[in-house]
């Protein structure tokens, strides 16, 4: 028999706090213990949760596995009428969004698989398929250290990502309580880790960044500083650490279709290449044409309905992020749909961006590629300066070290002061 999230009846200790709401454990099983019974009278095989309320989904992981039904789980920024093809493709029986949305179709076998999609931003989300167990698997692995256990979880991510997903099953499998605002804002996430005592806060180097703008870390207690979601930057890296002192401080390598790879506790930015002939936890790690590819005991099986799949024909995953091997330690360039084409020589963005960071004033900053009828593109950056700082000798200071660090190509012919870069509903630029 499945066991879901192992959740006991009755047990009355907090799990999930939504803004001033809390939802105990056994609120959650009690809810799940419905659902399940629900699916199963119903005969339902395929479930799509679409939500940004972890309670909900935690619930639903629960009970479509107890019941052997399969899970997708969407954004919530994905297009409706994206949202009704998928549920017509992979004949979903239940939408639950707050209401249970009960839907006629032919069934489809399943085996209890939790499905995860793309952001689906640029036509229909890729669906990657994982086993509660794989996932619970890594979460039990990246909690072993005792102060973990019954940790105060800050979610940054999307609660429907894989980032999102895996913290919120760390926190219900070590005892924890998974902390969530009422709103999904900088000042938000500050207010629910002051409020709710938090321990451990995962998110991105984008985050970061202006999370370290608005907090103050003596109003913190954090045991557990974790970044994810983009390459790791050692002037975040840096920050980070002189604000958190005593906090530990870790940068990991995720993704959809690959899970958890490796996670890196030195406070340097990239990974050790000695990590190419022999990585940790059973993963392997290679460089082929400049791209990182992984093999990983934790990924998925593939992609449900895609023409291009990046698991290779010898049980690696391709992924799209170029890396270079830089003295001792493998860094993280970027995506190769980031690379700026100036003129026939590629610039990577990351790179810029990091040594942007690096001047005094900066908080954040973002290099990308503007058209030009000569050269294709040339490299532009938006930057974001601390109050009071000179705009005058900011430009001059940035400038001076990119020509001094950089070939003539990969400095920024437009350099734009503003008063905040956008970034998307996982807190990610671009």
């Amino acid at each position: 028999m499945r066991m879901g999230l192992d959740l006991t009846p009755g047990d009355n200790t907090p799990l999930v706090a939504r803004g001033e709401a809390l939802f105990t454990r056994g609120d959650i099983r009690a809810r799940a213990d419905d659902l399940s019974s629900a699916i199963s009278e119903r005969g339902v095989s395929r479930v799509l949760v679409r939500s940004d309320n972890s309670a909900l989904i935690l619930e639903a992981i629960d009970a479509c596995d107890r019941a052997g039904a399969d899970l997708f789980i969407a954004h919530t920024t994905i297009a409706q009428d994206r949202i009704e093809a998928i549920c017509a493709e992979h004949g979903i029986g239940l939408v639950l969004n707050g209401e249970h949305d009960w839907r006629s179709t032919t069934q489809t076998p399943a085996d209890g698989r939790i499905y995860m999609m793309t952001s689906g931003t640029t036509g229909m989300p890729k669906v990657a398929g994982h086993s509660l167990e794989s996932l619970l698997a890594k979460a039990k692995a990246g909690v072993k250290r005792r102060p973990d256990q019954g940790g105060r979880w800050v979610l940054t991510y999307q609660p429907t990502g894989f980032a999102g997903i895996q913290v919120s099953l760390t926190a219900a499998l070590w005892g924890g309580l998974l902390i969530t605002p009422a709103e999904r804002t900088i000042g938000g996430f500050y207010q629910v880790s002051r409020h709710w005592n938090g321990t451990h806060i995962s998110g991105t180097p984008t985050f970061w960044r202006s999370f370290l703008m608005v907090a103050d870390p003596t109003q913190l207690s954090l045991a557990q500083i974790t970044l994810g979601g983009e390459a790791a930057d050692q002037p975040t890296l840096d920050r980070i650490r002189k604000a958190f002192p005593d906090t530990r401080v870790t940068h990991t390598y995720a993704s959809t279709e690959a899970g958890v790879v490796y996670a890196v506790h030195d406070g340097l930015e990239g990974f050790p290449a000695s990590w190419l002939e022999a990585a940790p936890s059973g993963v392997a790690l290679r460089i082929k044409d400049g791209f990182l590819q992984i093999k990983t005991p934790h990924m998925m099986s593939g992609y449900l309905a895609a023409a291009s799949q990046p698991l290779l024909d010898d049980g690696w995953l391709a992924t799209a992020d170029l890396v270079e091997v830089a003295g001792d330690r493998v860094k993280v360039l970027g995506r190769d749909d980031n690379t700026i084409n100036v003129g026939g020589s590629k610039v990577y963005p990351l790179p810029v961006e990091a040594l942007i960071l690096k001047q005094d004033g900066v908080v954040e900053a973002r290099v990308y590629g503007q058209p030009n009828p000569v050269t294709g593109a040339l490299v532009a950056a938006d930057v974001v300066l601390e109050a009071g700082t000179d705009e005058k000798a900011a430009r001059k200071a940035i400038l001076t070290a990119c020509r001094e660090a950089l070939p003539a190509y990969s400095v920024p012919r437009s350099l734009n002061f503003v008063d905040k870069i956008a970034v998307s509903a996982a807190n990610k630029k671009g």
